[in-house]
């Protein structure tokens, strides 16, 4: 699992530095934003920073974390999750403003139960996060961004019959695509 881990980390890192090293200085428009959307996932905390590389494109990067815990046992629900993401975004008008276009390499340790499903599942994705949307400029320096997202990567999880007895099903380890966002986010641009 180890391995997993680490495996994961390198990729995101790897992507985030060649996307760096083709960068541009510019002194406006950067962004600091958080995604509403997924506070209200179970009060998932989370930050994306986004940077102008050129007209069209930004390099963004982004934190999400959650380690609640809501209900009693039997019925138990969470969905825990670390994630961490780099990638960027195309800007058709100009960065930070209208429709964008974006791709997203992303790790995350994740565990969830009592959602959709009585078992409960513990484990590590990587992958690539894509997906597109709108950014509405609510005033100067600030913009409400609507999109969606998908998921495909690889998944190495443990199942579980239940959230909280604790009876192993098994390893698993496949391929996933599935919906990955769903975004309703506050951007503050400099």
């Amino acid at each position: 699992m180890k391995q997993f881990k680490r495996k994961g980390l390198f990729f995101c890192v790897v992507a985030a530095l060649a996307m760096l090293s083709c960068m541009k200085s510019y002194a406006q428009n950067y962004s600091v934003s958080t995604n509403a959307a997924q506070w209200l996932m179970l009060g998932t905390a989370n930050i994306q920073a986004g940077y102008p590389a050129a007209r069209h494109i930004s390099i963004e990067g982004g934190f999400a974390y959650n380690p609640f815990t809501f209900g009693k046992k039997p019925d138990r629900k969470y969905f825990r999750r670390t994630e961490v993401y780099a990638g960027g975004r195309y800007w058709p008008w100009f960065v930070n403003s209208g429709w964008f276009m974006s791709a997203y390499a992303d790790w995350a340790k994740f565990a969830y139960a009592g959602i959709f499903t009585k078992k409960a599942y513990e484990g590590y994705a990587y992958g690539l996060k894509i997906g597109g949307g709108y950014a509405l400029m609510l005033d100067k320096g600030i913009n409400l961004e609507m999109g969606l997202g998908a998921f495909a990567g690889e998944a190495r999880y443990t199942e579980y019959s239940c959230a909280t007895c604790g009876k192993d099903l098994g390893k698993k380890e496949k391929f996933i695509i599935a919906p990955a966002s769903i975004l309703l986010g506050l951007t503050i641009v400099f």
